[in-house]
């Protein structure tokens, strides 16, 4: 009998240990998502991004501070990444409203790689040079995004304009680690008919660390416009071997610009 009543106690004794425990975690939680300094509790809920948690975070701070514009735009991330763009979108206009000058690069940014809303992306990116002049965006010059987003318009002129902007304001060492620049601006001389600049481009671009498939590819199609046969069936033929030993441009989540894909190589190579 006195047995059963220490284990009874003991059994009391371990339900009450695990409620204060379960309690006490309720309270941490509460005073975290509610109480915690502003700026802590968002890089808490960044670290967490695509959880719950961390949405219901950020609803929490958005509705404390309603003009803390980085929790509009991180939330948005996470939708973004999923591909839910009509809700991400919806909190990163927010942002922009709010900070346009932190956030304007970011939404160009996303309607440019995500989107090609090559449009959109130009008026929010023209935006923020005005603001910003010759601005890094995502790790890229905004001048090359700039450019590629009018020459994905069909709009050539502007986008030279652009590119040779890009060129003058950018260092040799960043340029020697950006080979595919030159590629998508050979590209661009291409539809200009400016064949002898584009194959300069696509030579410099050879030179690089990077010998991209794009490059002996495009490298390509130049001999073959000038009739030079045997030099569009060898670079061709490079083109295919680079690609297949992974050697080209790609990105795990979006399409790239000016996408180069193994059927399109096959194509081109006469028999």
């Amino acid at each position: 009998m006195e047995k059963s009543l220490i284990y009874f106690r003991i059994k009391i004794i371990i339900k009450s240990l695990f409620l204060i425990l379960f309690a006490g975690i309720i309270i941490l939680l509460i005073f975290i998502i509610f109480f915690l300094n502003k700026d802590r509790r968002f890089i808490l809920a960044e670290d967490l991004q695509g959880t719950q948690l961390s949405q219901f975070m950020f609803k929490v701070l958005r509705k404390q501070y309603p003009d803390y514009s980085d929790v509009y735009h991180e939330q948005s991330v996470a939708y973004n990444k999923r591909g839910l763009y009509h809700e991400g979108f919806k909190l990163l206009d927010k942002a922009v409203l709010l900070n346009p000058k932190k956030h304007l690069g970011y939404r160009g940014w996303m309607k440019l790689e995500k989107l090609k809303d090559y449009k959109g992306a130009i008026i929010d990116l023209e935006k923020l040079n005005a603001l910003t002049p010759n601005d890094d965006v995502q790790g890229e010059n905004i001048n090359y995004l700039l450019a590629i987003s009018y020459q994905g318009l069909s709009n050539y002129d502007k986008s030279k304009h652009y590119y040779e902007r890009f060129f003058e304001t950018t260092d040799s060492a960043t340029l020697n680690l950006k080979s595919i620049v030159y590629v998508n601006y050979g590209t661009l001389l291409e539809k200009l008919n400016l064949n002898q600049e584009a194959l300069k481009q696509y030579n410099i671009s050879l030179k690089g660390h990077f010998k991209f498939s794009e490059a002996y590819f495009h490298k390509a199609e130049v001999f073959e416009k000038l009739g030079i046969k045997d030099s569009s069936k060898y670079y061709y033929k490079k083109a295919l071997h680079q690609y297949n030993n992974g050697s080209k441009l790609k990105d795990v989540y979006n399409e790239v610009f000016n996408e180069l894909y193994e059927s399109d190589i096959i194509k081109a190579i006469p028999n």
